[in-house]
């Protein structure tokens, strides 16, 4: 059970072997009122705190007994009120500092290694806690922006983005239904895409597909291919790669390839390359590697990233 303030100043005093008379004296107060103190019968006032403090040689977080841990605490429910980056730093570095400091201690075997690990898993709690309550600020001032540029714009990017920041935020039934209902409203390729893109996020692949060949709305909006409708055309396409199934997949590469859109024939291709390779079908993969290259040399312009990329395909 944790000390209150008057046991505290009491255990202190006793370990240094000074009288409350002593105190008192120092405080400017009575011995009897640190009696009471120290007895649960009444609290220093808060501007004498400090005073405490110093007359012990401590920190204010060590004579109220507060811990690293709960420190640390404090600082992440800072910034869960608060919302301001400047928190979110401080509460970061304390978390990190102190991490650091478990695992020297830990390094070194000084002090109980089960107590200390039990306090790393602590701290590393709160810091996922805090990382993720950042995310979530940042993804719903992203949210904001993307609700208002994409309405006054309409740009397919930000109406994208939307879909995908409802649906990291959580607001699933909501976004879903409304992608739903705008594409039998009114379809079109832009509305039928960001309905497959909620889909795709929440991995409800067999809904595209089956759309894709039950919906006469959808052969309509999506033959013959060409580059503006390519972007669905690789949707379905990882829709199908996603059930892992080859001839599933493989059906749309004549399609895709139709839509004359270099960049979506790569992303296409690529993902057909690992589904080769993990359903043991190397021979083919090793096929279409030539083709990868040539169409990443068109694709991707900056070195670094195409030099990457390169490295992956070569390890396919």
């Amino acid at each position: 059970m944790q000390e209150t303030i008057g046991e505290k100043i009491g255990t202190l005093r006793k370990s240094k072997n000074i009288t409350q008379a002593q105190l008192a004296e120092y405080l400017f107060l009575v011995p009897q009122t640190i009696s009471k103190w120290e007895s649960g019968n009444g609290t220093p006032d808060i501007s004498l705190l400090p005073k405490i403090a110093d007359f012990f040689g401590i920190g204010l977080d060590d004579l109220f007994g507060r811990s690293s841990l709960e420190y640390a605490k404090d600082l992440v429910l800072k910034y869960s009120v608060l919302r301001d980056d400047h928190y979110f730093r401080e509460a970061l570095d304390c978390l990190q500092s102190q991490l650091n400091t478990v695992d020297s201690s830990l390094r070194l075997k000084i002090g109980d290694p089960k107590a200390l690990e039990q306090e790393r898993i602590e701290l590393e709690a709160y810091k996922m806690h805090l990382l993720l309550q950042q995310s979530r600020e940042s993804a719903q001032r992203a949210l904001a922006i993307a609700e208002e540029v994409s309405q006054k714009t309409g740009d397919m990017r930000f109406r994208l983005q939307r879909v995908q920041l409802h649906i990291q935020l959580g607001h699933v039934p909501f976004i879903l239904s409304e992608c739903r209902a705008q594409y039998w409203a009114d379809p079109t390729g832009d509305t039928l895409q960001l309905y497959f893109e909620a889909l795709s996020i929440l991995g409800h692949n067999e809904t595209i597909l089956k759309l894709f060949a039950d919906d006469p709305s959808i052969q309509t909006i999506m033959n013959p291919p060409h580059e503006k409708n390519a972007p669905l055309w690789l949707q379905c396409a990882l829709a199908a790669a996603a059930t892992e199934d080859i001839q599933r997949t493989e059906f749309f590469e004549v399609s895709i390839c139709q839509c004359h859109c270099k960049k979506t024939e790569y992303f296409f291709l690529w993902h057909l390359a690992n589904l080769y390779v993990q359903k043991g079908q190397r021979e083919k993969c090793d096929a279409l590697k030539p083709r990868l290259i040539a169409l990443l040399l068109e694709v991707d312009k900056n070195p670094y990233s195409a030099a990457q990329h390169r490295q992956s395909i070569d390890q396919l």
